[in-house]
């Protein structure tokens, strides 16, 4: 089934024979082509603009009629003639004739303002998978940095040795010391611990000179005490 469109509604609405008829006897020339272009497919060919103009003019042209209408009516009560009744007869046949052009205009604009909202709202859903899928990727891209940031980060920490006190290293180092063969034999021997001192001390004067350096102060001494004796007087 093909789909329907403005156009072809407008020019599906075909007006009865017995309405064209009556347009066609009752309305002048200029009157008939502006009733025309109200239906069939010169209406369905008019655009948007057109239909607004001509429904503007079908209106104008149907209060004229009704108002027209209305004055001859009132005119025959006042004057009682009864001449005048086919007279307003015809003027009650073109204002409806031109209030159902109006009604076939406005419908039209109706027409051009219902498809030109689908039109907007099928435009709309067809953009909102492609927008969702945009606000997914974007979401997604946000929230990377957040997770990772959020990821606990495992380090590789280095096993420290037990710390050990300044005293305990002093107590261990003393008791490996006192367990050592060469500790207990200098406890065992302080004799010997003794002859061994002097004697690295005598080794250390001779190295240095010491010896000889006293035995010169020594013979020093001894030559001014002699030199001071000889000086006094018997």
């Amino acid at each position: 089934m093909a789909k329907k469109t403005p156009s072809t509604i407008a020019a599906a609405e075909m007006l009865p024979a017995d309405v064209l008829k009556q347009a066609k006897e009752l309305l002048t020339a200029a009157e008939r082509k502006f009733f025309d272009s109200s239906f069939g497919s010169a209406l369905a060919k008019a655009t948007h603009e057109q239909v607004q103009a001509a429904t503007k003019q079908a209106r104008i042209l149907r209060n004229k009629w009704r108002d027209l209408h209305q004055s001859q009516t009132r005119s025959a009560k006042r004057t009682g003639k009864t001449g005048g009744g086919k007279v307003n007869a015809r003027t009650q046949e073109k204002h409806d004739l031109f209030a159902g052009a109006v009604e076939r205009l406005e419908k039209r604009l109706g027409d051009f303002k219902r498809f030109v909202t689908e039109a907007v709202s099928a435009s709309k859903a067809a953009a909102k998978p492609a927008a969702r899928k945009a606000t997914a990727a974007q979401s997604a891209r946000k929230a990377s940095p957040a997770k990772a940031a959020k990821k606990p980060v495992k380090k590789m920490v280095p096993q420290t040795a037990p710390t050990i006190s300044k005293k305990a290293r002093s107590a261990g180092a003393l008791a490996e010391l006192a367990q050592s063969p060469a500790t207990q034999a200098v406890r065992l021997d302080r004799a010997k611990q003794r002859s061994a001192v002097t004697a690295a001390k005598s080794g250390r004067l001779k190295i240095e000179g010491l010896g000889a350096r006293r035995i010169g102060h020594a013979a020093a001494l001894g030559r001014r005490t002699q030199a001071r004796r000889d000086t006094r007087p018997r």
